[in-house]
């Protein structure tokens, strides 16, 4: 029997709508992200979510009445001291460019770096095919979710940024059959 995992970006917050980093900090979710967070459709034998306030709460939206399974494996890069600073404001960084423009030559001062959370997310992806359950809702966050799609998709790690992130409440889906993991959808990506 083949695996099914829908994995959600949370909907957008008060930071994301300011333009603020929040890496492991957090912010509440705007009108707009409950709204995204309440339209969707997959019905999931199990739930899991980052242990992340905006996470944890699109997915008690999405999901009424389930149980959250809450996990710190599914957590957003930890951006260190670019937590809670505006993107504006990092405009002159040189490491928070090479972040942004060559991913793969970003090297982490105070964050964590790409392959860390690429290891966590896909750790505890692996761990899922020993799970019982086989629809499975996963709700995470951009950078995340990310590194989690490239690393499936065999891409290196300069092609990071070449779709974007997902929006808030979209979503990809991956199947595992016959011991691979395949891309099932994506949604539309966008650049924020």
């Amino acid at each position: 029997m083949c695996k099914v995992v829908k994995i959600f970006r949370h909907g957008e917050t008060v930071w994301n709508k300011a333009g603020i980093l929040q890496g492991w900090l957090d912010s509440p979710l705007t009108e707009t992200g409950i709204q995204q967070a309440k339209i969707q459709s997959f019905i999931p034998d199990v739930v899991y979510s980052s242990d992340l306030g905006r996470a944890y709460e699109t997915a008690r939206l999405m999901f009424p009445g389930y149980k959250i399974h809450a996990d710190s494996n599914l957590r957003e890069i930890h951006l260190g001291d670019w937590q809670g600073k505006k993107i504006v404001d990092l405009g002159l960084d040189r490491n928070y460019q090479s972040y942004l423009r060559h991913p793969e030559r970003f090297t982490a001062t105070s964050q964590e770096t790409f392959q860390q959370v690429t290891e966590r997310m896909l750790c505890f992806l692996q761990a899922l095919i020993h799970r019982p359950e086989n629809n499975i809702a996963i709700i995470s966050h951009g950078v995340a979710i990310a590194c989690l799609h490239s690393a499936l998709r065999h891409r290196p790690l300069s092609n990071l940024w070449d779709e974007g992130l997902l929006a808030g409440g979209q979503s990809i889906t991956y199947r595992f059959c016959e011991n691979h993991w395949q891309l099932v959808s994506s949604r539309t990506y966008s650049k924020n």
